[in-house]
């Protein structure tokens, strides 16, 4: 677990100098506990895709507090059940598993306390090799995937848990959603060698749907509130304070 904002290392603040445009940073990751913790909006859950039917992205970095035997661990939820409902979560192996419409699991190797970026992205357009994940913005992980549901999803948002369960145990920093399959070279211009980037100026900026900077820019003061920086799906801390907050980032 990293420091509560109270424990905040100065040497991670950047800055600005007087008279000029505040550079980006990434000083901020939510910390869940597994058992009662998370983000949610219980009005409104995301558009996957252009009105529902288009290419879909979803990014965040992500470091579990422990690597097996976790007790399929949800990392984000979105919408109200059945088949439109999506899901990916750390299974009991330790491997992510994304649950909706179709089912896709990935031994991504990742050891517990150790920040991962990943990508799940769905490309309507073909069936071959069109869903899956890519790891740290160069381990690519595909399947062949028919798809039929329009994601014009209706019920709720979660983040580090689904409904009331299967609570998530570590940190999640910079989600977000696209409504683009996002190529090779995007997710490896979004990894940025391993530390968070401005999304704002990506290539695909323009197909960036939500974006949720968990705590940036301004820390303690954004809680309860985790503000969506490109759309209007604004988050509210539940079962936590303050502290779970953390000066722990990628």
């Amino acid at each position: 677990m990293g420091l509560g904002l109270g424990n905040a290392n100065a040497n991670n603040f950047v800055k600005t100098p007087p008279g000029s445009a505040p550079p980006f940073s990434n000083l901020y990751s939510v910390h869940f506990n597994g058992v009662d913790q998370g983000l949610q909006n219980l009005t409104v859950s995301p558009l996957l895709g252009a009105g529902g039917t288009g290419d879909w992205s979803v990014s965040f970095w992500v470091k579990a507090d422990t690597a097996s035997g976790i007790g399929n661990q949800r990392i984000w939820s979105f919408g109200a059940g059945g088949s439109q409902q999506t899901q990916l979560y750390i299974n009991n192996s330790g491997n992510l598993q994304f649950a909706g419409p179709w089912s896709d699991g990935f031994t991504w190797g990742v050891a517990a306390g150790t920040w991962a970026h990943v990508v799940y992205r769905v490309n309507r357009a073909s069936a071959s090799l069109n869903v899956g994940y890519v790891l740290n913005g160069s381990t690519f992980n595909n399947k062949n995937q028919s798809i039929t549901t329009t994601f014009d999803t209706t019920g709720f948002t979660y983040v580090g848990r689904n409904s009331g369960s299967y609570g998530f145990e570590g940190n999640v920093d910079e989600l977000a959603i696209w409504n683009k399959y996002l190529s090779n070279a995007d997710c490896l211009e979004i990894y940025n060698g391993g530390s968070g980037i401005d999304l704002s100026t990506v290539s695909a900026a323009g197909n960036l749907q939500h974006w949720w900077r968990m705590g940036d820019p301004t820390g303690t003061a954004s809680y309860p509130t985790i503000t969506d920086a490109a759309g209007s799906i604004n988050l509210t801390m539940d079962n936590q304070t303050s502290s779970d907050i953390e000066t722990d980032v990628p």
